[in-house]
Parts: structure tokens; sequence; C-alpha cells
């Protein structure tokens, strides 16, 4: 993967939250969406310290029978199937859920992303009145990517 030659990843990632935190959505969202990044992804601890400065409520999501549900991130974690830590606490409304920021593989300009196949965030995002955004290393953005009926682009992509 080409993520995996990004060497200052964690300078990289601080970059990327910066201009996260720099968009209208973020501004005005009171809670934000996030993931725990792990293979390669940009680090999210500096996003998690960034939001709680901010004043804003992490949650994170967990894949419950085959699909995203929405959780609060403060509470205990623990690592799921997939191999990425995932909270264990009670499933929140999606009416909590203020901005959501989306990990993927590879991003085109356009909004369209490689996950990991298993279409988590393509069934997600649609059931949600709430602004996204992809957010990766520059590295991840390509010029086109396969794409299905099923897939949903996100609503713009930020990188650094």
């Amino acid at each position: 993967m080409v993520r995996d030659l990004v060497d200052d990843r964690l300078m990289r990632s601080v970059q990327l939250w910066a201009a996260v935190a720099a968009t209208d959505e973020y501004a005005a969202a009171t809670s934000v969406m996030a993931f725990v990044g792990c293979k390669g992804e940009p680090d999210t601890d500096g996003l998690f310290a960034r939001l709680a400065a901010d004043g804003k409520r992490l949650l994170l999501p967990r894949v419950q029978d085959g699909e995203i549900v929405v959780c609060a991130g403060s509470g205990p974690m623990a690592v799921s199937r997939f191999g990425v830590s995932e909270p264990t606490g009670p499933a929140l409304a999606l009416s909590e859920v203020g901005y959501v920021l989306v990990p993927g593989l590879a991003f085109t300009a356009d909004g369209y992303r490689l996950g990991y196949g298993g279409g988590f965030y393509d069934r997600f995002l649609p059931r949600l009145t709430v602004a996204n955004a992809g957010v990766c290393f520059t590295e991840q953005l390509v010029d086109a990517l396969p794409t299905d009926a099923h897939d949903v682009p996100v609503q713009r992509v930020i990188s650094a």
C-alpha cells in the first residue's frame, strides 16, 4: 500500500487534522464521528486531542450485524474481528452525529473511495443528513477507481 510508504505519518496527520479543523463543516459540528487510525492510516491521536480542546464530542464507528453503528468515543474499546479498535458501549442515534470523517485506502478528487471491501460506509453514509469528508495522505489520491452502482462517494476529500 502506498500509504505504508509515508515516513512522516505523524507530522502529516497533524497537518491533516488542521486542514479538517479549518473547514466550515468542522466548525459547525458539535460532534465528529471519526475512526481509530490503524494499518498506515493517519494517526488519530492528534485529532482526538483537537476535538477535546475544541469542545467537540468524539464518536466512533462499530460494525454490528454487518452495519456501522455510532458509539461514544470515550468508553471502553475492543479489537474487532477486522483487527481495528472499536467502542464497546451502546449504540447511539444517528442524530448524534454532526460531521463524519471517513478513512480509505485511496480516494479520487470527486470523492470515490477504495475501502476494505465490506461496503460499510457505502451503506452508512446515505443514512445521514450531515456533512462528511474522506481523509487521507496525498499519496492516496488517485485519478480513477473502479466503481459500482452501490458505491457512495464522500462529499469532499481532505488530504495532507
